[in-house]
């Protein structure tokens, strides 16, 4: 596990509703991280002020990674719709989501290099179903691993027992991300498509 990677994860001081599963933790603090190359990052919750961070990554993805990432080809999708998107996505309910961003400063602006989500199942919320994203020239570099770790950390936080992992049969480099946790991992393939669930606790 990270150093300090509790700074990411620290409960809410209010108790949730009764009616409603744990929230997911939330907050301001960021971690500092590094890839394999030795490029120096920063890991924080997605805030709603990140709609343009998350478009930017999404322009700066190949057809190839947008593919493996929504499970579809993606061809001259309107902006419009990419910015709607970006909004839904960072405007989050604790209670049914959360997200990681890591970020990096190039040329003194700050700019996306990975996402991590997860959105609790709405028929088992001790269930949330998981996606990472990370921008191409920063694959490969172990920020994979990273985003994962913390992702799992915030998922045990938030009463989370399994997660879900959904992906094309042939993203070979998410199904040995998640078979490398070191976790019991079980997963099959149907239609083109291998769903892995993880469980953490």
């Amino acid at each position: 596990m990270i150093q300090a990677a509790h700074l990411l994860v620290r409960a809410r001081e209010e108790p949730p509703l009764e009616s409603k599963p744990r929230p997911f933790a939330h907050g301001t603090t960021s971690i500092a991280v590094a890839t394999r190359d030795g490029r120096s990052l920063r890991v924080r919750h997605i805030t709603r002020e990140d709609d343009d961070l998350l478009v930017e990554l999404y322009q700066r993805l190949t057809p190839a990674t947008r593919r493996l990432r929504f499970l579809i080809e993606h061809h001259d999708v309107p902006d419009e719709l990419v910015w709607r998107e970006a909004h839904r996505l960072s405007d989050l309910n604790p209670h049914l989501a959360a997200a990681l961003i890591a970020v990096t400063r190039e040329e003194s602006v700050e700019q996306a290099v990975a996402v991590a989500r997860l959105a609790r199942d709405a028929d088992d919320p001790t269930t949330a179903e998981l996606a990472i994203v990370i921008r191409d020239d920063y694959q490969r570099e172990g920020l994979g691993t990273i985003m994962l770790d913390l992702l799992i950390q915030l998922a045990m936080v938030g009463g989370i027992k399994r997660l879900r992992a959904i992906s094309l049969a042939e993203n070979e480099g998410l199904h040995r991300l998640i078979n490398a946790t070191g976790l019991p991992v079980v997963g099959h393939t149907i239609r083109g498509e291998t769903t892995q669930i993880i469980t953490i606790g």
